[in-house]
């Protein structure tokens, strides 16, 4: 018994790196976002010739928690899983999910994209990808190219829908993500940050002094047309030449050159001058807390997911930025994915406490409310924000 826990052991401290592929052999499971399984698959598949293992990449996740609250404890799920670093409060408090502190390399990633992943002072996930929404500018309205200012934005789009060239300024989804740069411009917030961290739920900022004396000036802006109420979901304005502007991601870069749109991606300017701050977001790698293939997945994410070669290869199929730094040094700073990168190094981390879940419910039927006529801006804010803070117990 004593040789066996010794063996044991030995195997134990092993897993940084230096286990032998025979010990390597077997199969891992991995879930991914639905049309990235083709990159996760030709990344892997050295790597998993070389140790003998297979491994299944599944395109089963997607937004949330993708199931893993249900599936995890029930044996169902897979020893690995990609998702959204905004869930990590929630993964963690429901129990589905192994701390990767002794796994993660902290200093291959900058401290905004580890911040993203880490939760009650230990790192969950490991970072792959970094995504943030920017500004389109359609420079065929707008051959000058993107805007420099708030009043540059503005009184562009006022001219082209006053001459009948646009119908609207900025074409957008019109919710708390979407909407964040602006509501951060003139002085509203979700919860305290500090330094990149959310540490404080109990400051709610929604309806915070300087949003509440700022927010007529979004009523004034929805009523010029300077935002697009009835495109909310919808970007034909700007796919069809009839809006100089969009809030766009990575996501839409596909669609927005099928449609051969020319465009120039750039920052979101703020109201009062600078850079309005949108949230970024950090896809990455969580373990499964009840998979039997802990010293095997371990391996997979030491060595094949924190290596440059497979966040530049992900990051390159879907258009989005690298969270590995060594690979985000050889992306073009031209490129698309370039300009969205450099935006993204300037906002904010999304929420990643598993408050957000009541967030979005309030804070996105506020933005609901407010396009379709039926409250105020800082009215509807205010009522949000009260109503956030009974859901989370606030005084």
């Amino acid at each position: 018994m004593q040789r066996l826990g010794v063996g044991l052991l030995a195997v134990s401290l092993a897993f940084l790196g230096s286990i032998a592929p025979a010990q390597a052999a077997g199969t891992l499971t991995v879930w991914v976002n639905s049309g990235e399984e083709a990159a996760y698959k030709a990344a892997s598949e050295a790597w998993a010739s070389k140790n003998g293992v297979t491994v299944n990449i599944v395109a089963k996740c997607g937004l949330g928690d993708c199931g893993m609250s249900k599936l995890g404890p029930a044996g169902a799920g897979p020893d690995l899983f990609t998702a959204s670093h905004d869930n990590t409060g929630a993964l963690v408090k429901s129990g589905v999910v192994t701390s990767l502190s002794s796994v993660i390399k902290k200093s291959a990633y900058p401290a905004a994209v580890t911040s993203g992943v880490s939760f009650n002072y230990q790192q969950w996930g490991i970072p792959i990808a970094v995504s943030n929404i920017a500004l389109a500018t359609n420079l065929t309205l707008v051959p000058t190219g993107a805007p420099k200012t708030w009043k540059d934005l503005e009184s562009t789009a006022t001219s082209l829908i006053a001459s009948g060239k646009a119908s609207v300024g900025i074409v957008t989804h019109i919710d708390g993500y979407f909407m964040q740069p602006f509501f951060d411009s003139i002085g509203g917030y979700v919860f305290s940050n500090k330094n990149g961290s959310y540490i404080n739920t109990k400051q709610v900022g929604l309806n915070s002094k300087a949003l509440m004396k700022n927010a007529a000036l979004m009523d004034g802006w929805l009523a010029a047309k300077i935002f697009d109420k009835s495109n909310t979901y919808d970007g034909s304005n700007f796919s069809n030449g009839k809006a100089p502007y969009a809030i766009v991601g990575p996501w839409s870069i596909d669609g927005l050159d099928k449609a051969g749109v020319k465009y120039e991606i750039s920052s979101i300017p703020a109201v009062n001058g600078g850079t309005a701050r949108a949230f970024s977001g950090v896809t990455a790698v969580y373990m499964n807390r009840f998979t039997k293939n802990n010293l095997l997945a371990r391996k997979y994410l030491v060595e094949v997911v924190q290596t440059a070669a497979f966040s530049k290869a992900i990051t390159k199929a879907n258009n989005s930025y690298p969270a590995n730094i060594e690979a985000a040094a050889t992306v073009d700073a031209k490129s698309v994915a370039g300009k969205f990168g450099a935006y993204g190094a300037l906002c904010i981390p999304m929420p990643n406490v598993s408050e957000m879940n009541n967030v979005w419910t309030y804070w996105n039927n506020a933005f609901a409310d407010w396009a379709s006529g039926k409250a105020k801006f800082g009215a509807a804010m205010d009522s949000a924000a009260k109503n956030l803070n009974t859901a989370l117990g606030n005084k």
